[in-house]
């Protein structure tokens, strides 16, 4: 058995290793979706931030503090007035779906996406009080 190899061959290997780099640069891409911080205080939305952009957000309700930091691509609880302080050891989350909660001051920190067309509904299922 001759497996040799001839000018067509090549030719043939040639023509599917071009095909398959113009498709790969020419057809576009989707585009990943912009995360945001969408803050709930109290059962009630309290803002929506980018994830990309630096914030200091204050959250002050009936006695209770919150301060949220979003900085280089994370969000974090910097602070709360609560006694237990689990928001504020949670760190920091990044990701989609991701949440920190702060049960005695109602406040919910959670990374949604942009909510462009495809998303899932991003509601709050239960605020428990």
């Amino acid at each position: 058995m001759n497996l040799s190899l001839r000018k067509a061959d090549f030719l043939l290997f040639f023509i599917f290793i071009a095909a398959a780099l113009v498709s790969a640069f020419t057809f576009p891409r989707p585009a990943a979706g912009k995360e945001m911080v969408r803050i709930i205080s109290n059962g009630e939305e309290f803002g929506i931030y980018p994830l990309d952009q630096d914030k200091k957000i204050d959250i002050t309700r009936d006695g209770h503090h919150n301060i949220v930091i979003i900085q280089d691509g994370v969000v974090h609880m910097d602070y709360s007035n609560c006694k237990n302080q689990i928001c504020v050891h949670t760190g920091e989350i990044s990701e989609k779906s991701e949440t920190i909660v702060c049960l005695p001051n109602y406040v919910i920190v959670e990374i949604i996406g942009n909510g462009e067309e495809g998303e899932e509904d991003e509601s709050v299922d239960a605020i428990v009080k």
